[in-house]
This record gives structure tokens, sequence and C-alpha cells, in this order.
């Protein structure tokens, strides 16, 4: 099961920790990491919430963000985390916007990304994302 945050003030320290990490160890040992909005319907129980939670890998990390989930996927290309995206989608019979980014493909360092990724979201969601 995956580490699960109220707080998102913890994702830019955990994204910047993520980031010299694989600036330090190499690619080849963390390589790229995703970060993924998904904005559930509000019709979505406590139940399900917690599956959720308990279909990501140790290493995933959730941060519960309004009424929806933001996800770091450690060593999870853009194909990768679609492919989350698509299977989530299944499971919860619910269609979901693309607001996928990844390292270092779509910013590399913590600020570019978080920045990216707070325009995507408010592009397909109209949420203002606060860190």
């Amino acid at each position: 099961m995956a580490l699960t945050f109220q707080d998102t003030k913890m994702l830019k320290s955990l994204i910047e920790h993520h980031i010299a990490l694989i600036n330090r160890f190499g690619s080849e040992n963390f390589e790229e990491f995703s970060l993924l909005f998904l904005k559930l319907d509000k019709s979505i129980d406590l139940n399900t919430k917690k599956s959720i939670q308990i279909i990501f890998r140790e290493s995933d990390i959730l941060f519960e963000y309004e009424s929806g989930f933001i996800l770091l996927l450690p060593k999870t290309s853009w194909s990768g985390a679609s492919n989350l995206l698509k299977n989530l989608q299944k499971f919860l019979n619910q269609k979901f916007e693309d607001t996928i980014i990844t390292f270092p493909d779509d910013g590399q360092s913590v600020e570019k990304l978080l920045e990216n990724f707070s325009s995507l979201v408010k592009k397909s969601y109209n949420i203002e994302l606060q860190f």
C-alpha cells in the first residue's frame, strides 16, 4: 500500500529529495518519475478511496487534495502513468483527464515541474493547486 498524506506541503520537499537522489546515484537507479492528478467524482465513497490507496506500490506516494489525489510515482514514465490512469478509469468506471507530468521531460527542477503540473491541472479541471 502506498504512503498517503493529507498535507501537500510535503510534496515539494519529496520531489526535491527524489531529484537529489537521481542526481547523486544516476539515472539507472531512479530514472524518471511522474506526477499524476486524479479528480474523483463526488459520489465515490470512503471504501473506494481506501481501495485506490491499496492498489498502488509501496514506493508510490499519494496526497489527498480536495476531491482527488496527487500521486508521485517513482521510476514511472509518462506511458507507465498513462497505463495506470487507463486501468483506474476501468476500475472506477470514471473518465480522468490526462494530468501527467514526468521528470525530466516536463521540468528538471521542482519549481518547473510544479509550475507545469499546476498549469495542466488548472487547464484540465479548473483547480488551482496550492503548494
